[in-house]
Order: structure tokens, then sequence, then C-alpha cells
């Protein structure tokens, strides 16, 4: 985490630009690396990820939406060359308000409390407490820019992110750029109507409280710190659902063990940060992801008096 910057994942409701006519209601993705190598010694692991992302919507009036879903995220690996496969898991609510705020901005607020652990017991350590503020600026019909923050209680600490971003459709409608740094970057092009063809990066970093100590070792948390670069393909079909399968590589990749904490986390610099590594990292790798989503077209929603409401006003909603 000293060497380098912190990316975070922040899975969040909010608006893009008015050309992007669809909501991506719910989301599930399952990545596996088969081997990975630890550093100082010939021992491997498989690293398994599951991702899920439920998505909320309720349109209340012109100006106001009320944004709720869930997250679940899980993680599978040894963690150390001397420790057997452990499992870790979050959960997290969202809840919060998008607002309309004139024909040119807007801004999404979301509280996010999660509970974060190896579920071996719930206690008061394995929750966390985060939230976001992202405002959006139209620029033009195929062009807006955002700007934020977003805060969590971390294992490690308190932990503060700025937030900045954009997206462009092309006048074709055949490129299409989604950017929220330092969490994504989504490039893709449309072959045909079903098919897509992309390059995607994804950062985060999540912590996890461990409740079975090792000998002497107490309040033990898992660090995930990630950077993936992997390129897709996309087919969608007439009734929403849509398939992707990824491969790509790992760059910066780690998993370590502390029970130590630091007193402010920023992307570029941790403060008070003297804790010992209590783990041995494994080395970057291959990744292989499949993908299932449900798309909604709001175009296709004529009948629907709230949707098409929330069209004339300007809003895309869409779950990063």
């Amino acid at each position: 985490m000293k060497k380098t910057p912190f990316i975070i994942a922040l899975l969040i409701w909010t608006a893009t630009a008015p050309a992007q006519d669809y909501i991506d209601l719910a989301t599930f993705d399952y990545a596996i690396t088969p081997v990975n190598t630890f550093d100082t010694t010939d021992a491997t692991t498989t690293l398994q990820e599951i991702n899920g992302n439920l998505t909320a919507p309720i349109v209340i009036n012109d100006r106001f939406t009320f944004l709720t879903g869930i997250i679940y995220e899980n993680i599978s690996a040894a963690f150390d060359p001397g420790r057997k496969e452990e499992s870790v898991t979050g959960l997290t609510l969202k809840l919060g308000a998008n607002i309309n705020h004139n024909s040119k901005w807007s801004g999404t607020y979301m509280l996010l409390p999660k509970i974060s652990s190896d579920f071996n017991k719930i206690s008061n350590r394995d929750f966390q407490l985060g939230g976001v503020v992202l405002m959006k600026y139209i620029k033009t019909d195929r062009l807006n820019y955002k700007f934020g923050v977003y805060a969590n209680s971390e294992s490690f600490g308190p932990f503060i992110v700025p937030l900045f971003g954009f997206y462009y459709l092309n006048p074709t409608e055949k490129i299409e750029v989604k950017v929220l740094l330092p969490l994504s970057v989504d490039l893709n092009y449309s072959i045909t109507k079903n098919v897509r063809l992309g390059l995607n990066f994804k950062g985060q970093t999540r912590s996890y409280h461990l409740n079975s100590p090792a000998e002497t070792e107490v309040d033990r948390y898992l660090v995930k710190f990630s950077q993936d670069l992997y390129t897709y393909f996309q087919y969608g079909t007439k009734n929403g659902f849509n398939f992707q399968l990824g491969l790509g590589r790992s760059l910066g990749r780690s998993y370590r063990i502390y029970d130590e904490k630091i007193s402010l986390g920023l992307p570029l610099l941790n403060f008070g940060d003297n804790r010992t590594q209590l783990n041995t990292d494994f080395s970057d790798s291959w990744l292989f992801k499949v993908s299932v989503f449900y798309r909604l077209k709001l175009k296709k929603l004529k009948g629907s008096a709230q949707i098409n409401k929330f069209i004339k006003i300007g809003h895309r909603p869409n779950t990063y």
C-alpha cells in the first residue's frame, strides 16, 4: 500500500449522461486466477472472487429519486503459504438519494453501512460505515463530468478519496467511455446492436476483519489492493440479459494481513503507518472473468409515467 497508490472500488448508483438510456438493475460476476505463486516459496494458491450488485432506484418526483440496494463481495484463497484457504465477505447496504438541482447539476448522496469480515463470528469490529457525495455536471447531451468524495471507516483506519470522472458517447453511438477515477475506466465499441468489445480497468482497496487470531495476533484484518486490466466480449439479448467474458492481468496486487492501524489513508499517502505485514505476498497473474447483468432499456418503458418523467428531466441511472 506504500508502493502503489490506493485504488478503491466504489460500487454506487449514479446518474450518467442523457444519451445513456439504460439501468443496470442487477449484476453478478465471477473471477478466478488459477495459479498464484508466493514471493518467497514455491507454494501456490487459487484466487476466486464473487461479486453481486442489486440496485433499486425509486422515483419520488421530478427532482428526487430514492436509492437503495445491496452489494455482495466474496474472496477465497490461501493468504499465506502456511495458511489454509480462507474466505472473506463484504455485505454493503446502499441508502441514499439522487437530487436534480437544476438542468445542469445533479447530486448523488449515499450512505454505505457494511459488514466486512471472515464471518466466523460477528462483532463490532466487523462493521464499517462509509458514504459518498458525487456531483454531476451535464456539459452536452453526450458528455458529462462528475466530482465527489468517498469516505469509509476501514479496518485499517479512516480512508478518504476524492473522485473525478466523466461519461462520453460519440455521435454514432458506437464508442462509449465511462471514467470514475480512481475507481474504473471502461472503453467499449459496439460492433452490432447486441455485441460489444471493451477494455476495462478496475481498482479496489477493501479491508476485512479476521476473527480467528493465530498465536498472539489480535485484531487482525486483511487488506485487498488490486488493479485489474482486462479486455472483454459482451453479448446482450433482447430481453435485457447481458453476458460478458473477460481476460486480463492483475497489476501490483496484494492481499496483506495486519494487526495495527494507521491514522488516515489518502490515495497517495498514509499518515501514521508503522504497520508490520504478517503474511507473504503472492505475485500478479492472469485472470479470467465471467459477468451476467440485467440491463433495463428506459426507452422501452413508454407505458410507465414515472419512467417517462425520469427520462424527461435528463436522468439516466446506472450502477458502476
